[in-house]
């Protein structure tokens, strides 16, 4: 899980090369190359797309919050309808337009690269906003280039909830692998809070405060992070996930 963290935290200061200090030095990291780099930052989207030809991997890495326009965007707007082509599926407004901004060329980047290397598998990965983005990309990838999705694997930190039942309901019937990574008392996984139409989905590893992991499958989820009574969520625990 730490190597795939160092991967989603490398997009708030990654470049044109595979240079941005502690994330960029983490095990199994080291023979990473960029290949594409996005920014928009009037709606602050940005990330990239790496190949780690000694673990044949294609990383796509979507940023995440760093600022706090960011937190503001997080949860702007009322859920919208997305995908449409998934029945009933909507989802948070403020992470859909990042995506939606950028996802043209990312996905095509993707597929392209995939198909350069049929023997890699593809690893969505971000942190915070960062996360909701990377799950939005497996659904869209899902349903433009179905062929691709036996190699495909989302893992988030300190993502947010994005999607009414119906998408989480699609996003576990992909059969893929997705960890949604919660550290502590981190509040973001808890956003929007007391919101039944927003729910997570995937498999949730949850670093307890005595550094122990326990595993929820999207069944139950009530021995995880959501055992926490609210005054326990704070928000320092949101930048202090291992390996970011």
């Amino acid at each position: 899980m730490d190597m795939y963290a160092a991967y989603a935290g490398a997009a708030y200061n990654i470049s044109d090369t595979w240079n941005c200090g502690y994330e960029c030095e983490h095990p199994g990291t080291e023979d990473t190359h960029v290949e594409y780099r996005w920014d928009a930052p009037l709606i602050t989207s940005d990330g990239y797309i790496a190949r780690n030809p000694s673990r044949k991997i294609i990383i796509v890495a979507f940023r995440g919050s760093a600022e706090a326009g960011d937190w503001i965007e997080d949860f702007t707007g009322n859920p919208v309808q997305w995908p449409e082509t998934i029945a009933d599926s909507i989802v948070v407004l403020g992470f859909l337009s990042g995506y939606l901004v950028s996802s043209s060329s990312v996905v095509q980047h993707t597929a392209k690269l995939a198909a350069q290397y049929p023997d890699h598998g593809i690893s969505a990965v971000g942190h915070s906003l960062g996360g909701a983005r990377a799950a939005m990309f497996v659904a869209d990838i899902s349903i433009k280039h179905p062929q691709l999705l036996p190699r495909v694997q989302l893992y988030t930190y300190g993502q947010a909830k994005v999607g009414n039942p119906a998408f989480a309901a699609y996003m576990n019937g992909l059969g893929m692998p997705i960890y949604r990574v919660v550290n502590r008392g981190d509040i973001a996984p808890h956003l929007p809070y007391n919101n039944s139409r927003i729910v997570h989905f995937g498999t949730e590893v949850w670093i307890t405060a005595n550094n122990k992991t326990v595993v929820c499958q999207s069944s139950d989820y009530s021995l995880c992070s959501e055992s926490l009574p609210p005054a326990a969520f704070n928000i320092r625990d949101h930048s202090t996930y291992p390996g970011l």
